[in-house]
């Protein structure tokens, strides 16, 4: 198993080990979860997997960071309405072979 892969695995554990610890010693238990965040982006920061486009993944960066200006996180969940809407419009669609 190479370092990267270790990384990536112990990523959980140690993101777990940081919220406790920013919650009892700072009482942020709300702000806290962010850490959390970087266990499905760990693979990417180590360079094991490629970043590629993502529509929800935008639409998931959009979110937090208009919801921590705004401080409206229960309002502007609606932001993730835009996914299926944006697959639905810009996806194209394939044709069904004609039966004779």
């Amino acid at each position: 198993m190479s370092i990267k892969n270790k990384v990536v695995a112990i990523t959980p554990f140690i993101c777990s080990i940081a919220f406790f610890l920013i919650g009892f010693l700072t009482g942020k238990w709300h702000p806290a979860w962010m850490v959390f965040l970087l266990v499905p982006l760990m693979p990417f920061i180590v360079g094991e997997k490629k970043i590629r486009f993502s529509v929800p993944l935008v639409i998931a960066i959009i979110y937090v960071v208009a919801s921590f200006i705004t401080g409206l996180w229960h309002p502007l969940w609606v932001i993730f309405l835009s996914i299926p809407v944006f697959h639905i419009i810009l996806t194209p669609t394939k044709k069904e072979p004609k039966d004779n």
